[in-house]
């Protein structure tokens, strides 16, 4: 790929997929484009490519750009623009030299040019000294704030934390200076994001769609790591293939979809209100008055014992708050030992720096039953691996059935969320990410039973029903008896 840079021609490197989809944006005028692309593959790249040529396209034009939070694209953002815009010999301003080809967050110098329509604050913009200016916005807390602005062009940076809905803001900003631009990208929506994990980020397979029946508006482009294996380590692929469980592999890598089945035991499931997938320190304290996983606070493992998948969610507990903090599972036991205990292994190792090492479990009735080579049950199996680990222990088993109906309003009364005076679910999103997968793959039978037939099917048990029923397990247990006080004794009756 070739561009002007000052009076200079320079030739970037880029995968034949980037090339295609900078070629194809560049020359046609679409109203929507799209691309996703898994890790390493250099999609992050392909945005920083596509701001710089926009700001040669496009000077003294304003580019809106979509954030959950404008703290964290800050932090996470601006290191990988700064990398991609290196390539481009272009660097940061130096406010001591006044040297430099961009400004972050401050009103630009005097000698830059000003945007047709300047923002009335600089510090969330990016300007260029044609005056192109990129200014972010944020839509987690107060989207409707951002109507009535008027944009030249409009991006999103990883569209599967970006809401749909939102799109009915954003796309009637796209207005701005009709007729002073001859170039393709004018008033043109880009979004460009990781593999979606969950259904609220689906929406942009919609355009893919869309470019296949209207491809004179939209179009689409889909990258997988090994597109760019070129510019990345030989050994990249193998590294993330150690690393990553099978379902991270498949989805981050390549490009696997996973889609929410359409009738699901849990519809007051929103990963918009229950997920926490940014964590921002400030927002976590004010909100919940400590961090999200507190080391010195006890915890509460909801557990759920198969012969094939043994598995927890963990859980941190307040008046107001079930905070599910990680989640915890073996496929197969460690030589010698059970599943059981090898699941009390893999928690111990997870939590080694906890402080408070208190601990209930809880959770599924059928661990009150021996496993196969042992001659105590599988609670009393983990329980004893935690306490010569040091942690006190305390075991509170679930004992009662709640007709199918019953625990079906109940969960979903709780995600509801409209009694004032019950406690909420909110789910770390980057250490349990499999419990969101499972919950969000869970369907509902005619008699409100959660349909299992994922447990029996060849796939990934995390990505089956057992980590949703360890959920399942703690709400219904709080319900009947409030907190899990670490002093407690208590037994539930939980049917088959």
């Amino acid at each position: 790929m070739k561009s002007s840079n000052s009076e200079d021609e320079l030739e970037l490197l880029v995968n034949e997929k980037q090339g295609i989809f900078l070629e194809a944006v560049t020359s046609q005028h679409f109203k929507m484009v799209g691309m996703v692309g898994g890790r390493g593959s250099g999609k992050s790249i392909t945005l920083a490519d596509f701001l710089k040529i926009a700001s040669e396209e496009l000077p003294r034009a304003k580019c809106g750009f979509g954030v959950k939070t404008i703290k964290k694209a800050k932090s996470k953002l601006t290191s990988g623009l700064k990398a991609g815009w290196r390539r481009w010999q272009c660097n940061e301003y130096n406010w001591t030299t006044c040297q430099g080809d961009y400004v972050l967050w401050r009103e630009p110098p005097d000698h830059f040019d000003r945007p047709y329509e300047a923002p009335d604050n600089w510090e969330n913009c990016i300007t260029f000294p044609n005056g192109f200016c990129i200014e972010f916005e944020s839509f987690k807390l107060a989207s409707d704030e951002n109507r009535g602005s008027n944009y030249d062009l409009y991006v999103v940076d990883e569209g599967l934390n970006f809401k749909k809905a939102w799109l009915k803001i954003v796309l009637p900003t796209l207005r701005a200076n009709v007729g002073k631009f001859d170039s393709a990208l004018h008033h043109t929506f880009a979004v460009f994001s990781s593999p979606p994990w969950t259904p609220d980020g689906q929406w942009m397979y919609e355009i893919e769609e869309l470019s296949r029946k209207d491809p004179k508006n939209y179009f689409y482009m889909e990258v997988r790591t090994r597109d760019n294996q070129a510019f990345l380590p030989l050994d990249y692929i193998d590294g993330l293939k150690k690393v990553l469980t099978k379902m991270e592999f498949e989805v981050e890598v390549d490009g696997k979809r996973i889609s929410k089945l359409p009738k699901t035991f849990y519809p007051a499931w929103s990963r918009e209100l229950h997920v926490l997938e940014d964590h921002d320190d400030d927002e976590i304290l004010q909100l919940y008055g400590e961090p999200f996983y507190n080391p010195n606070h006890y915890l509460v493992a909801s557990c759920d014992f198969n012969a094939h998948f043994t598995s927890a969610t963990m859980f941190q507990e307040d008046d107001t708050w079930a905070r599910l903090v990680d989640n915890v599972y073996v496929k197969e036991a460690e030589k010698g030992d059970t599943m059981a205990e090898s699941l009390g292994f893999a928690i111990v190792d997870r939590f080694s720096g906890h402080r408070k090492k208190r601990i209930i479990l809880t959770g599924d009735r059928n661990g009150k039953n021996k496993s196969a080579g042992s001659d105590k049950s599988m609670y009393e199996q983990v329980a004893d691996v935690l306490e010569k680990e040091g942690w006190d222990v305390v075991t509170a088993p679930l004992n009662f059935n709640p007709p199918h109906k019953d625990k079906h309003l109940d969960i979903n009364r709780v995600l509801g969320e409209k009694d004032e005076g019950m406690f909420k679910l909110r789910v770390d999103g980057v250490k349990a990410k499999a419990t969101v997968i499972s919950i969000e793959n869970s369907p509902i039978e005619t008699n409100y039973e959660k349909d299992k037939g994922s447990e029996k099917e060849d796939v990934d048990q995390e990505r089956a029903t057992h980590l949703s029923d360890t959920v399942d397990y703690y709400i219904i247990r709080r319900l009947r008896t409030g907190m899990a006080r670490a002093n407690d004794d208590f037994e539930i009756d939980w049917g088959e």
